[in-house]
């Protein structure tokens, strides 16, 4: 596989991605916005959303929950800086809805998991 993207995310706890990939998908202002190499220089605002990993054959290899935060993309490097990032695996409704009673303060990104998993996967 050809993965010339390197794409790193940051929470506020901790470095939680540092890898190569071959495209990622991010929420952007209710559209989508995929990272290819050699991409133009862009620096964005992404939203609560699912962000994905794709392959060579624009096959979905991993997706991710992902809160709102920024974006900068320049040579062939991808940075992320957000709130919250979870893996699709390891959340499900019940348990989005039991992080939205304990932490009540970020109750829109765990509202959010909830509509997806409810009405798309």
């Amino acid at each position: 596989m050809a993965e010339n993207v390197t794409l790193k995310i940051w929470t506020p706890e901790r470095t939680v991605m540092n890898k190569k990939v071959y495209r990622v998908v991010l929420p952007y202002a209710d559209k989508n916005l995929t990272v290819i190499e050699d991409r133009a220089p862009t620096s964005l605002v992404i939203t609560p959303g699912v962000m994905q990993i794709l392959d060579e054959g624009d096959h979905v290899s991993a997706w991710y929950f992902i809160d709102s935060g920024v974006a900068d993309i320049a040579d062939n490097v991808c940075k992320i800086s957000t709130r919250h990032f979870v893996e699709h695996s390891h959340i499900d409704a019940i348990r989005a809805q039991e992080l939205k009673a304990i932490e009540p303060e970020n109750a829109t990104f765990y509202d959010m998991i909830v509509h997806y998993l409810e009405n798309f996967a």
